[in-house]
């Protein structure tokens, strides 16, 4: 089961770890972010004890941030607001999140003056904050429908944050959960090939794989057509058909060239002098070089289509291109070696080569038609 409610107090250290690249304490206390003041002051002292500036900040913001939260929390008991309990008790994390901090830096702690705490008012709180969740959770999913259950969902998953369990939140989590889902009928349609006998099993494995970390993240499950020709038995909201809609395996080309080649300035023997001593002839040494080149290429498209049942409409509709070449170069030479550089010496080592099986030149050029499907299914159950 997915968990989309994230705990609070982890955006608010990325908001501190904003705050502390583009700002400074005092500056926030100017600005009357006391709350922030107070983290930056104490986060400086735990790199530099000794920062005098960090702890007069630290005990001037301290006792302004605790009072801007107690006038809130009294705002929040008029209001008699829907979530005041929830609303409550965050503030109350807010006021513990700075007792804990400064906790963590002696010097912060002998900076401030009684540094206060409140796990008792905010243990209170727990229970009544749990029920108002819960309930709105049982309005929202009374109400029908999977954007509502999709809502409800979020609220039983605070109520059982809050209160681990509490009531029968369990089933509640399930029930909603069950009924926000997107039932997508999934269906891989095998190739055709009259020449090879190829398998598309990596290639839609691989999508398989995308589903399932779609499913972790969205309310959305793929309901598969394996071994099934009658089709779904339980009700459906998308179909999602993928399928090899046109494709070439093996389409070779050959080429092959050949070049005069030389070098000058090359030992081409020695001569006796007429004083009896030896001198080494240079001159020019040629070859006939032939180069050879075979590609093989292969190519297709793979059709993409998502069709809204509720609605008896097609959301996406496309053919997604791959191609995947595979080369080889050797050479072969008549003449003096010596005429030929590094390179070409090196090419007139090789021999020719097989290409690799058409069922390995099938999986390579399916895969950039799979980062694309990956990508396009991906931003699509975004919405989901």
């Amino acid at each position: 089961m997915i968990k989309l409610i994230k705990n609070w107090s982890l955006g608010i250290s990325f908001l501190m770890v904003f705050l502390l690249s583009c700002s400074s304490p005092q500056k926030m206390l100017d600005q009357g972010n006391y709350y922030q003041a107070v983290i930056m002051s104490v986060e400086k002292l735990k790199s530099n004890p000794n920062n005098e500036k960090a702890k007069a900040t630290l005990k001037a913001s301290y006792p302004y941030a605790v009072n801007d939260f107690i006038d809130k929390l009294e705002k929040e008991g008029v209001l008699n607001s829907q979530f005041r309990n929830t609303n409550q008790l965050y503030l109350y994390g807010q006021l513990n999140d700075l007792y804990e901090k400064i906790a963590q830096s002696p010097a912060a702690m002998n900076s401030v003056e009684n540094p206060k705490k409140y796990y008792t008012e905010y243990n209170r709180l727990l229970p009544l904050a749990a029920e108002e969740q819960y309930a709105e959770g049982e309005r929202l999913l009374s109400l029908g429908g999977r954007d509502n259950a999709k809502a409800a969902y979020g609220f039983y998953e605070k109520a059982d944050q809050f209160v681990p369990g509490y009531k029968n939140v369990n089933e509640q989590l399930n029930l909603s959960f069950e009924l926000a889902l997107l039932k997508v009928y999934t269906i891989f349609e095998p190739i055709q090939s009259r020449t090879y006998e190829l398998s598309a099993e990596t290639f839609y494995q691989q999508v398989k794989n995308t589903l399932q970390r779609i499913e972790q993240e969205r309310f959305v499950r793929f309901v598969y057509n394996e071994g099934n020709t009658n089709g779904p038995q339980q009700e459906i909201n998308q179909n999602l058909v993928i399928r090899f809609e046109d494709f070439v395996v093996g389409e070779t080309h050959t080429r092959e060239k050949i070049e005069e080649v030389s070098r000058d300035s090359v030992k081409i023997g020695e001569t006796k002098l007429d004083n009896g001593r030896t001198k080494e002839v240079y001159g020019t040494v040629a070859a006939e070089l032939t180069n050879f080149h075979i590609e093989v290429s292969s190519r297709g498209l793979v059709h993409l289509n998502i069709e809204d049942l509720d609605v008896n409409r097609n959301l996406v509709n496309e053919d997604l291109p791959g191609q995947y070449v595979w080369f080889h170069d050797w050479a072969t030479y008549q003449g003096d070696k010596r005429a030929l550089n590094d390179l070409q010496w090196n090419l007139c080592q090789n021999r020719y080569a097989q290409p690799i099986p058409p069922q390995q030149m099938f999986v390579e050029f399916t895969k950039p038609i799979y980062a694309q499907v990956d990508d396009r299914l991906r931003r699509f159950y975004a919405n989901y």
